[in-house]
């Protein structure tokens, strides 16, 4: 079964557990918390698919739970749905879905390979996933949903990123404990002379372009273990997942000379941008798609997702994520022989010539982050994945509007794997690479204040929430029909 498969199980089960949610939280106390628990466990055993035993065994339970899992959706799904006092219909069902969902967890338990601590865990508990879209300096906000999880009592299990999204996840990934100070201080090092030159220099792994990035020079020392070593996808505190294009040699219209050039009558030593040629920038358009207008010669290289990958330095897929045909070029040319060893594979099993900007294949990258967690990279397999995107699509925006569509092209794919998807209003602009540590701390502001409504949604998500033990029997408390407490 694929992974499209197991998403194709799960939508529609957990697109009810959704509704519920936010239906408990529009209507606070009208259904008991027990009753939720006993809901949502009844939603969580019926998607399951697979399960993985204690001794490290993936059991399938897709086929064995199929006739069940049909039955708890067509039983549920008009009773949350419906208009008037759904969760009335809730509670009236519920001493059913608790006798039938408990005697199919015995079935399961008694002809599957497969204990009952492992299978509990997978049904009670949620992965919390964080996928974090590119677009340049409209991503530094990103931090600041970092710090609102932290603060609610949320831990990512699993980061994804594209460009600007896999710098922040980077900074989230390197401690599993929460720290805002180091998002500040990097904010500080960045300085234009320190993370961007323009001049010549050779090319090796990614596209030439006007600009030079050399990230090292400014975050290197903060991207180490405590031990020193840099910090890679095995030994990063939180899992990560990086998405970098792959170009193919039949991806590349023009010779190299071409894309070093193509913008060096815009940008300008010691700044970024010449206001006065910012509309040279519209023709950097017809560069991209260049590229994106052949998807055959283009590959989405996953950092993290793979033995190969698993020991690369993750500040270079950072940058070569976050490398713009034409803008923005990332390499590695240092004395480094592990890792050119590592690229050299890399391009020689995708096929590829070159690496660069992410978004030209995934600009918000959750499929990467479901396939993972299928794999089984987290042991459970029950995620809850918030997209946050940086990039949207703003008309007003005459220079950046045509690549934003381009980046957005990208989205269609990845809405079925997400399961609350945030596009983010306000903003950086894209062009603020290098940005003051009062603009960093503005968007962090920005996007806090844009998630703060959603987080009792995202908290009640990602909650565990109890065994379920024994039927469930309802009692009306009053002539409204409001439900009281009860029983097990």
């Amino acid at each position: 079964m694929s992974h499209r498969d197991r998403l194709d199980i799960r939508k529609p089960l957990t697109s009810l557990e959704e509704q519920l949610v936010q239906r408990v939280i529009q209507e606070p106390g009208a259904l008991p918390q027990d009753a939720v628990d006993a809901v949502r466990y009844a939603l969580s055993f019926a998607r399951l698919t697979l399960v993985r035993s204690i001794d490290g065994v993936d059991v399938d339970l897709s086929e064995a739970l199929a006739r069940h899992r049909w039955w708890v959706q067509t039983t549920l799904k008009p009773r949350i749905r419906a208009d008037e006092h759904p969760l009335r219909g809730v509670m009236r069902l519920l001493p059913e879905l608790t006798e039938i969902t408990i005697r199919q967890r015995e079935r399961i338990l008694e002809h599957f390979p497969l204990d009952r601590d492992s299978l509990e865990e997978e049904i009670c508990n949620r992965q919390l996933v964080v996928v974090s879209g590119g677009g340049g300096g409209s991503g530094y906000g990103y931090g600041g949903a970092f710090a609102l999880l932290h603060r609610n009592g949320i831990q990512p299990r699993l980061l994804s990123g594209t460009s600007i999204g896999s710098l922040a996840s980077l900074f989230r990934a390197r401690r599993e404990v929460y720290d805002s100070l180091p998002v500040i201080e990097a904010a500080r090092r960045l300085r234009w002379n320190n993370v961007f030159e323009v001049l010549n220099v050779s090319s090796r792994y990614g596209v030439p372009a006007t600009l030079r990035l050399y990230l090292r020079r400014s975050l290197g020392s903060m991207m180490l273990t405590p031990e020193g070593e840099p910090i890679t996808f095995r030994n990063a505190e939180i899992p990560l997942l990086i998405v970098a294009t792959g170009i193919k040699i039949e991806g590349l219209k023009h010779d190299l000379s071409y894309y070093e050039h193509y913008l060096d009558d815009v940008v300008r030593p010691g700044g970024i941008f010449r206001a006065s040629k910012l509309r040279r920038l519209q023709g950097f358009v017809g560069l991209m798609g260049e590229f994106v207008e052949n998807p055959d010669a283009l590959r989405e290289v996953v950092f993290g997702r793979d033995s190969m990958t698993m020991d690369a330095d993750a500040l270079d897929a950072a940058g070569f994520s976050s490398a713009v045909p034409g803008l923005i070029h990332y390499d590695v040319l240092r004395d480094d022989p592990r890792m050119k060893r590592l690229l050299d594979g890399l391009y020689a099993e995708h096929g590829i010539t070159r690496l660069g900007e992410g978004g030209m294949v995934n600009n918000v990258p959750a499929k990467p982050a479901f396939d993972e967690v299928m794999d089984g990279r987290l042991t459970r397999r029950n995620p809850f994945i918030l997209a946050m995107d940086c990039f949207v699509p703003r008309p007003r925006s005459l220079i950046w509007y045509p690549i934003q569509q381009i980046a957005a092209r990208t989205l269609k794919a990845q809405r079925p794997y997400m399961d609350l998807y945030v596009p983010l209003e306000r903003v950086l602009s894209p062009a603020s690479v290098v940005p003051t540590v009062r603009q960093v701390t503005s968007a962090m502001s920005w996007t806090t204040e844009e998630l703060t409504p959603l987080m009792p949604f995202i908290k009640a998500m990602c909650a565990s929430h109890p065994v379920l033990r024994s039927p469930v029997a309802p009692r009306i408390s009053s002539a409204d029909g409001h439900t009281g407490g009860l029983s097990r």
